[in-house]
């Protein structure tokens, strides 16, 4: 199958790699939607029309192919251009000069988009390549005629990134490796869209969340997280700051969300504050974006149970005006009533028409709630978004219409100025009036929330859930509490003191200085010489009178503290006759060159920074301070590679013990250095641990760690331990903070209840 690389597949890369892949290499190509095929129909009539013109005005018009291109005609159309298994279109080629031409598309709306701009840069790409001379400048012509001039030269930068992945996969031997599914705001024009969306949904895709990115996607999965169910197990309530000035941010949380979901429940992080009154309007406006043009503005009215539905529709943009006063006049009625809608399209809606028609009714606009501002973040209902259409269906809303959304009402509009038949403006005309409906039905159910949050089962606060356990239920609940409390090993945290020591004469400051004078000792230790040459084996060695030194700075334990002790070592040479070489004292080649300090400062200076976490400076300070060190921040990580090369052996040693041992608890939990993600893993069979650092979640480490283990590996529920060739037992702890919490959630559950009462008897057995 030859593939190529057309201007549609870098159009869908731009917007979803998956549409690019299944364009490129799927069996089946979907079916466009109606908007779609209307903006590809309009492109079409575009074309044909300015081509005609084109005609009428110039002789010199050819219908596009190689020959005719290095004839050098003056236009060339039609033009479908191919090289390196690129493909790309365009309408005309326009001759600028002898060498070369200049691109001109036609696109079925009236205003650009950038993948409008996208598929002209694609086009001179391939141009260039056929022409060997990269066009300065393309042409985007628009439905009204309007020809708009579009630079060139840095196209590159943005077809670089789009082109490199898609020249990769034509170039491996195999075909590549299907993109997952990640659902966008794309997705609900795609042709693809029904096989994704049934995709995710079989996967529990994370992508099913409205908001959520690939990146957001990459960093879940870099937890061990991939489905929703799986994030929902993520939430924790979050404990409240003792000396919070202000309250945070309203946000929205992905994991509480994805909660709700799995528990069928409405969580609530802030109650509704929606204020009710006898008289209320409910308001929705649809408008054509590309035409700049709000047709149709629904109002209504609802006065205690009596509610009057008002549609103000406009042809054109001549009648915007007209329905624009007609709205004013019936609104001005209700001078006090609450003005709702959803969403910020309607407020933006009504302030470019006050603007537009110079009415000037701020008081109007500061009389509109966005309902949608009393739910985000605060109120999570079990749906995949804060979309009118999906809340409002969840608690009764229906549409007449079955496809009804915002894209299929530009569908319906587009029909409507076509044919101008009555079925198209009814369709429009019941669609707002539903969600004029739906959105009332959203308001009461926000009341319903208000008044009684606190008794409904179907509620829930998320920060501090309701308590609805039997009484059997809430006396396992508090010994599974007593369990996880005692399963917590506490450490006695143990105190160095230290002790102001004297400044140490001739111990010249400046530290970092290798060349510094050496400090005067505390104690001077003679070393024997050195019997065999360290080179050739020969012995005895004559002895010299020429003498070598080391003078180390170290640290001592007393009872009272720790104590700096300055210690100078003195060795004599000795003298290999075979080899004629002078060797040093055993004792002193234990030491680096230039070496000033000995194991337990350094031991010191590391568990500073490795077990009490200080920054550098600190410790800079500290060593200054109590010993009267000065010493550059370099010193530190020299110390900790020391060290660790020093211990690589027990390090050994213990992995050793841990293999040897009849059982061996694993876990792993990340943390960031200086903003990147990593992994650390902490290996023991009580006794002995070990850690180790990776780069990401992946279980090889572990697999290199338990290769041959034969004992048991006990572990969380994270899914990357299963691989590993052993026996294996989950952790209690886990399991019965799991359970517990199911038994929270379903406190009226009497088969799991006498589950769980089951658990607690095999576990007070086993640990008793």
């Amino acid at each position: 199958m030859n593939v190529v690389i057309t201007s549609e597949v870098v159009q869908a890369y731009s917007l979803c790699p998956r549409k690019a892949y299944l364009l490129m290499y799927g069996k089946e190509r979907g079916m466009p939607h109606e908007y779609e095929q209307i903006l590809r129909r309009h492109q079409f009539a575009n074309q044909a029309k300015n081509l005609e013109l084109l005609k009428q005005k110039h002789t010199d018009v050819y219908p596009y192919s190689v020959s005719n291109l290095e004839k050098g005609y003056e236009f060339l159309i039609d033009v479908t251009l191919a090289a390196d298994n690129l493909q790309a279109y365009c309408s005309i080629l326009a001759r600028v000069n002898n060498l070369s031409y200049e691109l001109t598309i036609f696109i079925g709306t009236h205003t650009i988009n950038n993948t409008d701009k996208l598929s002209l840069m694609f086009a001179s790409y391939v141009l260039t390549k056929i022409q060997g001379k990269s066009p300065a400048v393309g042409h985007i012509v628009n439905m009204k005629g309007e020809s708009r001039r579009l630079k060139l030269e840095e196209s590159h930068k943005v077809l670089t990134p789009l082109l490199d992945p898609l020249q990769k996969w034509l170039n491996d031997s195999s075909p590549p490796e299907e993109p997952s599914v990640i659902l966008n705001k794309h997705c609900s024009i795609c042709q693809f869209r029904e096989q994704c969306k049934a995709k995710a949904i079989q996967e529990d895709n994370l992508s099913l969340l409205d908001k959520v990115t690939p990146k957001i996607v990459r960093q879940y999965e870099k937890k061990g997280i991939f489905t929703v169910k799986q994030l929902s197990y993520l939430f924790r309530p979050r404990k409240r700051k003792k000396r919070a000035k202000k309250s945070p941010p309203v946000s929205h949380d992905l994991k509480l969300q994805a909660l709700a979901i799995r528990t069928g429940k409405i969580y609530l992080q802030e109650i509704p504050t929606l204020a009710r009154q006898e008289t209320e309007l409910y308001l929705d406006i649809e408008g054509l974006p590309d035409l700049n043009l709000y047709y149709l503005i629904g109002l209504l009215v609802r006065q205690g149970e009596n509610i009057e539905y008002h549609p103000f529709w406009a042809d054109d943009i001549e009648d915007e005006r007209k329905i624009w006063w007609d709205f004013l006049g019936i609104i001005n009625q209700y001078p006090d009533a609450p003005i709702y809608h959803y969403g910020s399209y309607d407020l933006r809606a009504m302030k470019i028409l006050d603007k537009r028609y110079e009415t000037d009714n701020q008081a109007l606009i500061d009389r509109l709630i966005n309902v949608n501002k009393q739910i985000y973040g605060k109120i999570y209902f079990p749906v995949y978004s804060n979309k009118l259409k999906e809340i409002a269906n969840f608690v009764g809303a229906t549409w007449t219409a079955t496809d009804a959304s915002g894209i299929q009402s530009l569908v319906w509009r587009h029909y409507w100025n076509d044919s101008y038949e009555s079925q198209y403006k009814s369709k429009l005309i019941t669609y707002n009036q539903e969600d004029c409906c739906a959105l009332n039905l959203l308001v009461d159910e926000l009341e319903r929330i208000k008044s009684s949050s606190d008794i409904l089962s179907d509620i829930d606060f998320a920060q501090t859930p309701k308590s609805q356990l039997s009484e059997a239920g809430e006396k396992i609940s508090s010994q599974f509490e007593m369990i996880l409390r005692f399963a917590n090993v506490k450490y006695e945290k143990k105190k160095i003191s230290f002790s102001q020591g004297q400044l140490i004469e001739g111990h010249k400051r400046g530290g970092a200085n290798p060349s510094r004078p050496a400090p005067k000792p505390n104690k001077i230790v003679q070393v024997p010489q050195v019997d065999t040459c360290l080179k050739c084996g020969s012995s005895p060695l004559r002895l010299m009178e020429t003498s070598t030194t080391r003078t180390i700075i170290d640290l001592v334990l007393t009872k009272n503290g720790i104590k700096k002790v300055v210690t100078k070592y003195i060795g004599f040479h000795g003298y290999c006759i075979k080899c004629h070489r002078k060797c040093s004292p055993p004792k002193i080649l234990e030491f680096e060159d230039r070496q000033f300090y000995g194991h337990k400062f350094k031991s010191w200076i590391v568990y500073q920074r490795i077990s009490l976490r200080l920054p550098f400076e600190s410790i800079l300070e500290l060593a200054k301070e109590q010993f009267k060190e000065e010493m550059s921040s370099s010193r530190i990580t020299h110390f900790v590679r020391n060290l660790a090369k020093y211990y690589s052996e027990t390090e050994q040693s213990i992995i050793k013990r841990l293999l040897d041992s009849p059982s061996v608890h694993v876990d792993e939990t990340n943390f960031t250095i200086e903003g990147v993600n990593w992994y650390v893993w902490v290996f023991t069979n009580g006794k002995y641990v070990i850690f180790k650092l990776t780069e990401t979640r992946e279980t090889d480490i572990v697999h290199q760690i338990l290769e041959k283990y034969e004992g048991v590996l006990i572990s969380d529920f994270y899914t990357g331990y299963d691989s590993v060739p052993c026996k294996q037992q989950k952790c209690w702890v886990h399991l019965i903070r799991n359970l517990n919490k199911e038994l929270r959630e379903n406190p009226f559950d009497m088969e799991y209840e006498g589950f769980i009462l089951e658990v607690r008897s095999w576990l007070t057995d086993k640990s008793g």
